[in-house]
């Protein structure tokens, strides 16, 4: 396990104890308080404590089981540790100070009786277990969707396409994440619905697996088993990284998968070539800019289409030498509560679908895997790309 990746478990468990000591301690200022309340919030506590930690450092041989049986409160666990741990221990804190310079403790008193509750102690009860509540129906809702995928089908105009490849199909696959929340069940559906498509190429940007290498068997079966004319391609993600620099993309090299890292290849089509490169995850290795992306590609011939396969969508800035551009990365918002409300326009410039300046067109795929396991208004989706001659 990296360092990071402790840190990051000792940190969540120490803002899950603070936010239990905090809520204690404003509930000592609020007696008389309904009865229990405390103990329901420990017990809480404890739970996404004893989940977040069987998460964390469960071996991949106990994924299935946890998949199988775990994967509700598993989803749960992450909806609050991620969306409402961080939010809510800061409010406590505030609330905390305000409470201690403005508001003396009250002398303690018996806890009511439910005839003599209050609608203020009523409003109190309800908030506290707002945050929970959303919580659980966010885990309902990622375990009764976790199968569900579209297809996302697209004509993607091309200046200057030769005849030739003139209703060329591609295959755009996203974020498999081959892991706890993508297992071989359902990395089945996503090679059999990639296959129902009959694609002539398949492309595939990043993030094969989620965190550890351990996880790439079962990514490489399901990658085998894709079928196309041409072929299939990859370009690296931020996970891919995870396990240490280069090993999935020498995994994928070893077994004949070419995850192109700052490469190109030339697939000729009936005379004509598909350019198709491929950057690496931006990250200390790999200085992301124009010139650099326009030097991935040989000098263009007549009839050339340049495909571009980038895990971020930050890349089409850089890219205005391509064609066309895949990426994803964004999962399309994961949680879009409207087409521009949610956390896709809030983290990125780029979130989900076509993107068009000039002669390049960017598709951005939500991706068809999880390492977050909900997703609302952003549903795991497979792209169809048919290529056509922009008019």
């Amino acid at each position: 396990m990296r360092p990071f990746v402790l840190i990051f478990v000792i940190f969540t468990i120490l803002l899950n104890v603070s936010l239990l000591g905090l809520f204690l301690g404003m509930l000592r200022r609020r007696r008389p308080w309904p009865r229990r309340l405390g103990l329901a919030a420990s017990i809480w506590t404890l739970a996404m404590v004893v989940l977040f930690i069987l998460q964390a450092f469960s071996p991949v041989r106990w994924q299935g089981f946890l998949r199988h049986w775990l994967y509700f409160p598993i989803a749960v666990e992450l909806s609050w540790t991620l969306l409402f741990l961080p939010v809510l221990v800061l409010t406590a804190i505030l609330v905390t100070l305000g409470l201690r310079w403005f508001r003396p403790i009250k002398p303690e008193a018996p806890p009511p009786s439910p005839e003599t509750l209050s609608r203020r102690q009523f409003i109190y009860l309800v908030g506290c277990g707002a945050a929970p509540t959303v919580a659980f129906g966010m885990g309902v809702h990622g375990a009764t969707t976790r199968h569900d995928l579209r297809v996302r089908s697209y004509d993607v105009p091309i200046a200057g396409l030769p005849p030739e490849l003139e209703g060329f199909t591609i295959a755009h696959v996203s974020d498999l994440h081959s892991g706890i929340f993508c297992g071989p069940s359902r990395l089945k559906i996503i090679t059999d619905a990639t296959n129902d498509l009959k694609p002539d190429l398949i492309a595939i940007t990043g993030d094969i697996i989620n965190n550890s290498m351990d996880e790439f068997p079962a990514a490489l079966v399901a990658m085998q088993r894709m079928h196309s004319r041409y072929g299939t391609y990859l370009c690296e993600g931020n996970h891919d990284t995870i396990p240490g620099d280069l090993l999935v993309v020498k995994a994928c090299a070893a077994n004949h998968l070419p995850m192109l890292w700052d490469q190109t290849r030339i697939v000729p089509v009936q005379g004509k070539r598909l350019v198709i490169g491929g950057v690496p995850w931006m990250g200390r290795h790999y200085s992301a800019s124009p010139e650099t992306v326009s030097q991935l590609f040989p000098e263009r011939q007549e009839g050339d289409v340049r495909l571009l396969l980038a895990h971020h969508p930050d890349f089409f800035d850089m890219a205005p030498s391509a064609d066309l551009v895949l990426t994803g990365h964004t999962h399309g918002g994961q949680i879009m509560l409207g087409k521009d409300v949610g956390f896709g326009p809030l983290l990125f410039k780029y979130w989900s679908g076509p993107y068009a300046r000039a002669n390049t067109t960017m598709i951005v795929s939500n991706g068809c895997g999880d390492w977050f396991p909900c997703r609302i208004g952003a549903p795991a989706e497979i792209g169809l790309l048919r290529l056509t001659a922009k008019v």
